[in-house]
């Protein structure tokens, strides 16, 4: 179904611009400016000032719209002219010849300046936010490839990713190219969204996304057939100018990133996540991350050329947590490597705005430093879940008190470094008191001191307890000529917590037991 919508939609897209551009080979008497700069995209909004003039440099009053990234002037009739150029504080004056139908002038602009090292950086910067999604892709791409739609977008997030290099190459194919993938990479992430992540019966909503996305889908197929000719444009502003006007003025508020965020939105509310209270902080942040980064020309109106970097990122953002939400694939190592590409990316910006390499180095190696770290902290204090799974699994299948004590016994012997084991379960306080020198214990803390231990030979012990009770049982240990090293006492401090609520089941099926042989 889908396969036969996208070819019916190449194809009358493909037709209205060879009718187009038929019927428009007449226009003429304009003059189109392209800027060109490095990192710019085709939609990207008053990048310079321009002014024709006469030879003697007077100013003539020609009628100038913008249009696409550049401007247009019409009603230019053949003849020498000055282009005057107002960028950056910087003016600049290019005369030409219009001695045909229309003309087109590339206007090279300076724009953000880097040295050849920063230059070298930026791209190093680039190329390694390509590896570590390609790694991202590689540890999850058996779930990914079950699903063609995320799957494709990925090859098409990387092809825009590629787009980011910087290099004096800018022909109007690229660009062309560049305004493609992104468009197909914001249209396949809403259609995802609607068709797999928002509830059917939501009808009204879905078709809301439907109409801004159409209208948003008219807008990027003529600026795409504009792109392939400035006359089409010029045609459709003299016979269309109300669509045309009505297209440009929409797109200045909806555009697909918003609508993608707009739909997120809805569908968070319908799903009543916002309503969670301790999750309420992190979406609200996230959303606002997300703003922030799609209003950044407001904020940020001198960096114009981070712009088609910023929305890379939102891309990018977008597309990773639809994969990790869908599948249900976020791990531990993921989360190392989303880590790593949001410091590259701080260190990108970073780079553009301080224009040297000191701050985002600096950004980096803390970044390195404090993974580092956390990974050496992880391994230090965190326990091996498996291992206490399989403990748990084989503890979850005895029954009664001496069978629990041993099985218990066994696991410890073979998951700790120590001398010899013991566990018991108390039945009651006479119990205890035979292990224990007295009942007084720290709540927060499940160790009993050697002092507090009945038999010499046990160093050290834990209690197991369960819903209120103190002492449902106790774990003795006898150590070694040295302690216990961490990775001992996780095991045994995780173990103890989850094998409690065995014990007490057995305690109390065991006091049940004695009170129906009593009677």
């Amino acid at each position: 179904m889908y396969k036969k919508i996208l070819v019916f939609i190449i194809i009358l897209v493909a037709s209205l611009s060879i009718f187009l551009k038929f019927i428009s080979h007449n226009e003429k008497d304009f003059i189109y400016v392209v800027p060109k700069i490095k990192y710019i995209e085709v939609l990207d909004r008053n990048i310079g000032e321009y002014s024709i003039l006469s030879p003697d440099g007077e100013k003539m009053n020609f009628e100038m719209r913008n249009f696409l990234n550049g401007k247009i002037f019409f009603n230019v009739p053949n003849g020498e002219y000055i282009l005057e150029i107002n960028y950056d504080n910087q003016e600049k004056y290019v005369s030409f010849i219009k001695d045909d139908n229309w003309k087109k002038i590339i206007i090279t602009l300076q724009g953000d300046t880097f040295s050849k090292k920063q230059k070298i950086a930026l791209n190093l910067i680039t190329l390694t936010l390509i590896i570590l999604n390609i790694f991202i892709y590689i540890k999850t791409n058996k779930e990914i490839k079950k699903d063609k739609i995320l799957n494709s977008a990925f090859f098409i997030l990387i092809l825009k990713i590629l787009f980011s290099f910087r290099g004096n190459f800018q022909t109007d194919f690229i660009k062309f190219l560049e305004f493609f993938i992104s468009a197909a990479l914001g249209f396949l992430i809403i259609f995802y969204i609607l068709n797999n992540r928002m509830n059917k019966k939501y009808k009204k909503i879905k078709y809301l996304v439907y109409v801004l996305t159409a209208l948003s889908f008219v807008y990027y197929t003529l600026i795409a057939i504009n792109l392939l000719s400035p006359q089409i444009y010029t045609y459709i502003l003299s016979t269309h100018e109300i669509l045309l006007t009505f297209l440009r003025k929409m797109y200045q508020f909806i555009n697909l990133r918003r609508i993608i965020l707009l739909v997120i939105m809805l569908n968070l509310l319908i799903n009543k996540r916002f309503t969670v209270s301790p999750y309420k902080f992190y979406y609200f942040s996230v959303i606002f991350l997300y703003l922030f980064m799609e209003f950044f020309y407001i904020a940020f109106p001198k960096f114009i050329n981070l712009y088609s970097f910023i929305k890379l990122i939102e891309y990018m953002c977008i597309y990773w947590g639809l994969v990790f939400v869908s599948l249900k694939i976020y791990t531990p190592n993921i989360s190392r490597v989303v880590r790593y590409l949001l410091g590259f990316t701080i260190a990108y910006i970073t780079l553009f705005y301080f224009k040297t390499l000191l701050e985002p180095g600096i950004i980096l190696i803390t970044i390195f430093i404090l993974d580092f770290y956390t990974m050496t902290f992880e391994k230090i204090l965190f326990v091996k879940t498996e291992i206490l799974e399989k403990s748990y699994t084989k503890l979850c299948l005895v029954q009664n008190r001496s069978e629990f004590e041993e099985e218990l016994e066994k696991e410890l012997k073979k998951n700790l470094k120590v001398k010899s084991v013991l566990v018991k379960i108390f039945i009651d306080e006479k119990e205890i008191l035979e292990y224990l020198t007295s009942l007084d214990l720290c709540e927060n803390n499940l160790f009993i001191k050697k002092e507090n231990i009945r038999k010499e030979n046990y160093s050290t012990g834990i209690r197991l307890a369960f819903n209120g009770n103190p002492y449902v049982g106790a774990i003795f240990i006898e150590e070694y000529e040295y302690e216990m090293d961490i990775e001992n006492i996780k095991y045994l401090i995780g173990i103890s917590e989850k094998v409690a609520g065995i014990a007490n089941n057995i305690k109390l099926n065991s006091i049940y037991k004695e009170l129906s042989f009593d009677d």
